[in-house]
């Protein structure tokens, strides 16, 4: 070969790797159940591998992500339009841009590679891909706009809270996809204990996390690795540039969501002399900015005022939102910088960063510790009896000034009686021996009841047993319901009083449990649904403070629950021929060329299993997973599952419902569903060792 030619040949090579890879060095090793194990030379390198393995993965699902924080989804997929219009309302895509360059280089660069990972997927799928999906790709700004849409969507939804009810109408439900749940989805939330070495069997803290998301949100696993620098498994979802939770050779964390107060709305006194135009503040008149938007044709116009965008109009009165979480841009950062810890100190000392904007905290470590922290980026507020629930006059000194510090928050390290457990309830009831007392902080910190499905964890933790991973597992995958517990002895002396005889009879044989076998559980929660939500007494005796753990119980309203249970039999009996149907005939996780019976329920009826079903329209049935091609992923609930047990070398295992990939043509998009329906988890391969002895397939992106 000529020698010109040669050094031409060389040079494009040369080029087109740089091209391909332009941060360095990084290779994917897909394990055999499609988990990509990244090992990079370097940080931008790795975030770029990851950006590229989640888009082999989820790109259409990223796509979706960033054209939504865009303000572009319906145009391009045909998303209902006023998400859209709210995102341009509150300016996302000018603000991320701004928010994009003021990042400190390490985010950044994170950011800049996660997304060119990306790209370059696109770029060499273009022709395989919807054609909505920009040809140019996405930018570090779409993914700032992303993270602030998170917030967006909050104050979307603020009308549904305290703060504008009666001001303005709630927005209608969001679709749920194919079919709806014969009952409404719970909220986002999460189960998560830890355990110390004092009740495990091998003497060595034990974590676990499992969040309940819908299904359609797609957790997805991957592990990094950059000699020196980090070296952590853990889940996300797409569009996400970090690993979220999961565990490092010295530590881990899980999340909860916790419900701290980090929206307040504010209200401004029209100007009498130009209502229409004008509002007063600190006494002087200000002139209100119209800011035009159109999409698709549609034009609206809103208004804005130096505090923020308009949110209503009424009586007066004009309304604007603050919220803490539209500016907490480096929330996925600081997910990043924890993953990198290595002890408890450097863990609480990267919280107090106080960059991550929410989250109940669930932690145990290789030295022995377990550490609950509640977190949140919460304002500082004047304490003068002023309910920050409702709307709050646009006065300075109701305006936030600071927030509060991430060691003002409530903590605890190794407490008493060796667990923490959270399951979205406030942190007062993390551990029932005492720790924390909400006495002992502002009033306007998280507070509410302890729900059934927290009481179903801490009666099976609030004791001396001690356990390993198979009963953990055992508890994590609980079925039983608390609410029957409660409540079932009242009911069927009821239903046998006013001769409900077969209804009596089926929910006395019920084991109070929703699992597969389990008959009584479709006829129990074709009653509960309605009887908790229409009566106005359901319990005999409601919760009490004082009994956190054992309250509330009896049934309230014995008149109002056979009429309902009436209605409830006629139903079951109607769809299912008889009222005795086992809750795994009639709930199903499906997937192409799978199809297992269901168990779990909302845990809303103390159920710690928390697992809610679509409807497959085929035949009716309820389903958790693809009922068929181009069909959206139903269910709600469990998903994703982490264990780990800090002994040396440490053990970890998870499972992830649905699989690694939304790619139908992929053996995993359903290869972990059986795992799941068996109540299992899988080893996660984690050492160098293991990734090799289970490799599938490894490549330089």
């Amino acid at each position: 070969m000529p020698l010109l030619l040669l050094l031409c040949l060389l040079l494009s090579t040369s080029s087109a790797l740089a091209a391909a890879n332009p941060y360095g060095k990084a290779t994917i090793r897909r394990d055999t159940l499609g988990v990509p194990h990244i090992l990079a030379d370097n940080e931008k390198a790795a975030s770029y591998a990851l950006g590229y393995a989640q888009a082999e993965d989820h790109c259409e699902e990223i796509a979706k992500r960033l054209m939504a924080a865009r303000g572009e989804a319906h145009q391009a997929y045909g998303a209902p339009i006023d998400a859209d219009f709210r995102i341009q309302q509150f300016r996302n895509n000018e603000l991320s841009a701004r928010m994009y360059e003021k990042l400190n280089p390490l985010y950044k660069g994170l950011i800049g590679s996660y997304i060119a990972g990306v790209n370059a997927y696109i770029g060499e799928h273009r022709a395989s891909l919807p054609k909505w999906i920009p040809a140019s790709g996405f930018t570090g700004a779409d993914v700032i706009a992303n993270t602030r849409s998170g917030g967006l969507a909050g104050i979307g939804t603020i009308s549904r809270a305290p703060d504008l009810r009666g001001v303005i109408a709630p927005p209608p439900a969001e679709p749920q996809g194919e079919g709806i749940a014969a009952e409404p989805f719970d909220a986002d939330g999460s189960n998560a204990f830890a355990l110390h070495g004092s009740r495990t069997k091998s003497g060595s803290p034990i974590l676990l996390g499992n969040p309940h998301l819908s299904w359609s949100s797609l957790y997805w696993e991957a592990h990094v690795t950059v000699p020196g620098k980090i070296n952590f498994y853990g889940s996300t979802l797409p569009g996400i540039p970090v690993l979220r939770a999961g565990f490092n050779e010295h530590l881990g964390w899980v999340n909860t969501n916790n419900a701290p107060d980090l929206v307040d709305v504010f209200y401004l006194a029209e100007d009498p002399k130009n209502p229409a135009t004008h509002y007063l503040y600190a006494g002087k008149s200000r002139a209100l900015v119209q800011n035009k938007v159109t999409i698709a044709g549609q034009t609206r116009t809103f208004e804005e005022t130096h505090l923020g965008p308009v949110v209503a109009r009424a009586g007066g009165k004009i309304y604007v939102v603050q919220s803490a979480g539209l500016d907490a841009v480096r929330y996925y950062e600081g997910f990043y910088r924890l993953a990198k810890t290595k002890n408890l100190p450097e863990f609480r000392k990267e919280m107090e960063r106080n960059v991550i904007p929410f989250s109940h905290f669930t932690y145990a470590d290789a030295a022995g510790n377990i550490y609950y922290a509640w977190n949140a980026r919460l304002p500082k507020r004047l304490e003068d009896g002023t309910d920050y629930k409702k709307p709050v006059p646009a006065e300075e000194k109701y305006l936030w000034k600071k927030f509060h510090k991430f060691t003002e928050f409530p903590q605890m390290v190794n407490p008493a009686g060796g667990y923490i457990a959270n399951s979205n309830d406030a942190p007062w009831y993390t551990n029932l021996k005492g720790a924390l007392k909400q006495e002992a902080y502002p009033s306007y910190f998280e507070r509410g009841e302890l729900r059934l499905r927290q009481q179903s964890i801490l009666e099976l933790l609030n004791n001396d047993a001690k356990h390993d991973i198979a009963s953990v597992m055992e508890m994590k995958y609980n079925t039983r319901s608390v609410l029957a517990e409660r409540i079932k002895g009242d009911l069927v002396a009821a239903l046998r009083k006013d001769g409900q005889t077969e209804a009596a009879e089926v929910l006395a044989g019920w084991d109070n449990k929703t699992a597969a076998e389990s008959k009584g559980a479709v006829l129990f929660l074709a009653w509960a649904q309605p009887y908790l939500a229409r009566s106005k007494k359901p319990y005999a005796t409601p919760w009490d403070a004082a009994n956190p753990a054992t309250t509330p119980r009896g049934l309230g309203d014995p008149e109002g629950a056979v009429a309902m249970m009436r209605q409830a039999s006629e139903a079951v009996r109607k769809k299912w021929g008889r009222l005795d149907v086992a809750y795994g005939e009639a709930n199903r996780f499906r997937f192409q060329g799978v199809d297992l019976p269901g168990d779990g329920a909302s845990g809303n009826y103390g159920v710690y299993k928390v697992q809610q079903f679509g409807v497959d329209t085929k035949d009716g049935r309820g389903a958790a997973g693809w009922v068929g091609e181009g069909k959206p992923l139903l269910g709600f609930g469990d998903a994703w599952v982490l264990a780990v047990e800090f002994t040396k070398p440490l053990k970890a295992y998870s499972v992830v419902s649905y699989g690694q990939t939304t790619n139908p043509g992929s053996k995993h998009c359903c290869d972990q569903i059986g795992v799941f329906a068996k109540h299992g988890v899988r080893p996660v391969w984690f050492t160098e060792a293991e990734i090799k002895a289970n490799l599938e397939r490894e490549y330089q992106p």
